[in-house]
């Protein structure tokens, strides 16, 4: 991935759309050890990557556990956002400049997830609902206790 866009009053490399991965600390790649995504989140934990199960203000299945795990990224001094997916073994990963732009991308895999299975919002958008489109409670990492919509 590369990023293109620079502004002269920001300090910041990129100030949006994607960055290069060779920016993240440690890149999650296959991992086809016989374990599962617990596994998985395990060995990329210490390299600052948190395992999201919940999404959403309800906090709807973020995947299909443990077969499907998603985790995010946020590097210090605010430098990019990543975004890393496991199906299986498989691992794909995408990492962008703002969290706004990683959190809307998870908005789109979360409606492409709930869409495909029972364990989201009977009301979920269509998957092909432009981001700036879904409706609140179907945006954002669940934080419990949290009633704003």
């Amino acid at each position: 991935m590369t990023a293109t866009s620079r502004s002269s009053s920001d300090d910041r490399p990129f100030t949006s759309g994607p960055v290069p991965l060779e920016l993240l600390p440690f890149l999650p790649e296959d991992f086809h050890d016989g374990g599962d995504a617990d596994t998985w989140l395990a060995h990329i934990e210490p390299w600052g990557w948190t395992g999201i199960r919940d999404w959403g203000t309800d906090g709807w299945d973020l995947g299909n556990w443990p077969y499907q795990a998603v985790a995010l990224y946020n590097s210090p001094f605010e430098l990019c956002y990543a975004l890393a997916v496991y199906t299986e073994g498989d691992v794909s990963v995408e990492a962008w400049a703002t969290r706004e732009e990683r959190d809307s991308s998870v908005d789109s895999l979360a409606l492409s997830y709930w869409s495909h299975s029972d364990r989201g919002p009977a009301d979920a958008p269509d998957p092909s609902t432009p981001p700036s489109e879904i409706p609140a409670q179907f945006r954002g990492p669940y934080v419990p206790g949290d009633t704003a919509t």
